[in-house]
């Protein structure tokens, strides 16, 4: 039966489905802030592409980067090649440099 649309959906722990997903976000986070990241993660969720885009045993997280990205190539073979888990973020911007979105 499908759900109603006044019902709220189903929250899914992220954490026990796609546990590596989550070790590496953790590790991002302590490498390029937790601000950073998890600005990233609310921009791809929200449907922006070329923030984080994260697949792992059959789930996805985020939106892929866009094919013009430097990514893209890595991001497609993940894909293709069936990967057990692959992760992709945006890098930080350089000091007076551009978003940083690559």
């Amino acid at each position: 039966m499908s759900q109603q649309a006044s019902q709220p959906a189903a929250r899914v722990d992220l954490r026990q489905h796609m546990p590596e997903t989550a070790k590496w976000v953790d590790q991002k986070r302590q490498e390029l802030g937790a601000e950073f990241v998890n600005g990233c993660i609310r921009r791809a969720l929200k449907g922006e592409p070329g923030f984080f885009y994260a697949i792992e045993r059959g789930h996805v997280l985020g939106t892929p980067f866009p094919a013009t990205s430097p990514v893209a190539d890595s991001q497609a073979y993940a894909i293709t090649m069936g990967c057990t888990f692959a992760g992709f973020i945006a890098t930080p911007a350089a000091p007076g440099g551009n978003d940083g979105a690559h």
